[in-house]
């Protein structure tokens, strides 16, 4: 059987907007009034949909309604866990572009500019040819 958003609704809320709460001063929105049920977390899912297996099987260990210490519930998962849950929400959140704007995120940019590797391998080469350097430190 296949785990959707909206088998999980209720607990994908309360997770996203204890990870990432709005912000009144800055004018930033919690994770699901950027939209985060219906249009960002959808299409994360699409463009990571290897990791939405262990995503809902996380989601599934979760209680329904918000715990008193929400963050606190999702990091006792274990660490692999808070991360897909955690990397797939923030991805999610960064899909929408006003939050992008207001963050001042471009977003990631393809580069065409070609290193220097002579450059780098000067550098490289120094230091190889100096060889490793210890200082002693005393326990005192």
């Amino acid at each position: 059987m296949t785990k959707n958003i909206d088998d999980f609704r209720t607990r994908i809320a309360w997770v996203a907007d204890a990870l990432i709460p709005s912000d009144p001063k800055f004018g930033m929105p919690s994770a699901t009034e950027a939209g985060m049920l219906d249009r960002l977390l959808p299409r994360a899912l699409k463009e990571r949909d290897d990791m939405a297996p262990s995503f809902f099987k996380a989601l599934s260990r979760l209680p329904e309604d918000r715990p008193s210490d929400p963050v606190g519930t999702v990091r006792a998962l274990g660490a692999d866990d808070f991360y897909t849950i955690s990397f797939l929400i923030a991805g999610a959140f960064f899909l929408d572009e006003a939050v992008t704007r207001k963050l001042l995120y471009p977003g990631q940019e393809a580069l065409y500019e070609t290193p220097d590797y002579d450059e780098i391998m000067e550098t490289v080469e120094r230091v190889q040819a100096r060889g490793a350097v210890y200082l002693e430190v005393s326990a005192e």
